[in-house]
C-alpha cells in the first residue's frame, strides 16, 4: 500500500498556538525590559541624589578666621578658624604663604561642628609689615583664602 500525503495528515502548529507563544515571549520580554529600565532609572536617581547632597553640604560650609597672631623668639605664627557654617567639615590642609616662607600643613585632626573652633602654631619665618596669605582646604572641596600683614 502506498501512502500517498494529503491535507489530512500533515501536522503543523495552529493559529492558535502561534499566537500564543508569540505573545508569551512578547510578554516574558516586556518583563525583562521594564526590569532593566527600572533597575538603569534607580541608578541614575542615586547618582543624582548624591551629587546633590554633596553639593549641597558644600555650599553650607563657611570658615571665618577667627584670629592669626605672630609671634617671635622662635618666629611663630598661632591661627584660630570656626566653622560658622550649619554643617560639621574637616579641614585637611592649610597653606600659608609669604615672600621668606611657604608653609603646607597637612591636618589629620581638623574636625568642627557647627560653631567649632580649631586652632594650629607652627614654626614659620616671618618679617613685620609683610602680607602673609592663607589658604584652607576642606574635605569636601571648599577652598577659603585669607591675607594678613605680620
Amino acid at each position: 500500500m502506498r501512502r500517498t500525503l494529503s491535507s489530512k495528515n500533515r501536522r503543523a502548529l495552529s493559529t492558535v498556538v502561534t499566537s500564543a507563544i508569540i505573545m508569551s515571549s512578547m510578554a516574558v520580554m516586556g518583563v525583562a525590559l521594564v526590569g532593566w529600565s527600572n533597575a538603569n532609572l534607580l541608578t541614575k536617581q542615586n547618582e543624582l541624589e548624591s551629587t546633590f547632597s554633596t553639593n549641597i553640604n558644600k555650599l553650607n560650609e563657611n570658615i571665618l578666621v577667627e584670629n592669626i597672631w605672630f609671634g617671635t623668639s622662635p618666629s611663630i605664627v598661632n591661627m584660630t578658624l570656626n566653622n560658622v557654617g550649619s554643617i560639621g567639615l574637616n579641614v585637611t590642609e592649610i597653606q600659608i604663604v609669604n615672600s621668606t616662607d611657604t608653609m603646607i600643613l597637612y591636618i589629620t585632626d581638623g574636625g568642627m561642628t557647627p560653631n567649632g573652633d580649631y586652632s594650629i602654631e607652627e614654626t614659620f619665618n616671618w618679617n613685620s609689615g609683610e602680607t602673609t596669605d592663607f589658604t584652607i582646604f576642606t574635605e569636601r572641596g571648599n577652598i577659603f583664602t585669607y591675607q594678613d600683614v605680620t
